[in-house]
């Protein structure tokens, strides 16, 4: 009896576990599978990476060459192949596939309203996944940004994101060989892991992503993500463009300090020099006024004179001599002299 209630416990939990596991392995497949009506919503400037799952025992489905394409009509028009990288700068839409997760990942940047639609995985010619969504603009979202940050200091990107995605996760990405990779993930407001951290700001729909210690291989491009409880759609909200100075913080400084000496040294000679300018202007214009007034000059002196002698008339250019002048007055005598002053006495002192 013990025997038997013992293979019956164990027969039972056998049971129950496959049961559990085969209702786990549906909602999996279909939540990676989705609904060909569901719509999916990209922000304009923004990216996304839409995941197709195949699960087939049909060994040429595997094999086949996989492909995605946009649905218009009764066509469909292939955008990408399977390439070697997720990541390709110039391209703004690239596959990769791997068949150990019998997976392919689509990566679409840079996404305009035209973008929306239909679309489908496929390979070779039969259909393995329907995607539908459509792109929106946010004022918030889809932007390309650069930054800098020093060796050895911190780094510090700044993620917005649309009011319909507070609930949702948010994820940090790197371009790491070709592919994308989740730096870090955030659940709920704030999450450290390592040298990175993640704060989220609800009120300003912001999450913050800080590193520490910023090294050379922390150079690259990162993308703001949000976590969907879905693997077939992460959409991706901003780029950034991170760069690593080998510069510190600290010699960072000293440059402004010195570009700011600089400036104001030559604002000074500049304003001297045009004090100067304005002064030897103010200076000749005043030299040429009284150099121009024939009062202040001897040649206007000469000129006075000769035009005062001009309008004596003939008539009165008379010979006068010393005697003549004395007689319509009269000679000075000793007396007339000291008529002005005292006449001194004399005295034996």
């Amino acid at each position: 009896m013990n025997n038997t209630s013992g293979i019956t416990v164990v027969s039972f939990l056998i049971m129950k576990t496959f049961l559990f596991f085969l209702f786990f392995t549906f909602c999996l497949i279909k939540g990676h599978m989705g609904d060909a009506a569901d719509g999916k919503t990209g922000i304009t400037g923004g990216s996304m990476i839409i995941s197709c799952i195949y699960i087939t025992k049909n060994e040429k489905t595997r094999e086949s060459a996989k492909s995605f394409c946009k649905v218009s009509g009764s066509e469909c028009t292939t955008m990408t192949e399977v390439k070697s990288d997720l990541w390709i700068p110039e391209e703004r839409f690239s596959m990769i596939e791997d068949k150990s997760l019998f997976m392919i990942s689509v990566l679409i940047r840079n996404l305009t309203v035209t973008d929306s639609g239909t679309y489908k995985c496929q390979a070779g010619s039969q259909t393995i996944q329907e995607v539908n969504f459509n792109v929106k603009q946010e004022s918030c979202c889809g932007r390309s940004e650069e930054q800098t940050a020093y060796l050895g200091g911190t780094a510090v990107i700044h993620c917005k994101y649309p009011y319909k995605y507070k609930d949702n996760g948010k994820h940090l990405f790197k371009v790491q060989n070709g592919s994308l990779k989740s730096i870090i993930t955030a659940l709920g407001s704030s999450f450290t892991n390592g040298r990175f951290s993640l704060n989220v700001n609800e009120q300003e729909h912001v999450f913050t992503v800080t590193i520490a210690g910023v090294g050379r291989g922390d150079a690259g491009v990162y993308f703001c993500g949000i976590y969907i409880n879905n693997p077939i759609y992460i959409p991706l909200l901003s780029e950034i463009q991170l760069q690593v100075s080998e510069q510190t913080d600290a010699s960072v400084e000293i440059d402004l300090y010195i570009i700011s000496t600089v400036c104001s040294c030559l604002i000074l000679l500049l304003a001297v020099g045009l004090s100067l300018v304005l002064f030897k202007c103010r200076w000749k214009k005043t030299e040429a006024s009284v150099s121009s007034d024939p009062r202040n000059t001897r040649d206007g002196d000469e000129e006075v004179n000769s035009a005062y002698y001009e309008a004596i008339p003939d008539s009165a250019q008379v010979s006068i001599g010393l005697n003549t002048v004395y007689a319509t007055t009269h000679l000075p005598t000793d007396s007339d002299f000291y008529t002005l002053a005292e006449k001194p006495q004399n005295t034996e002192s």
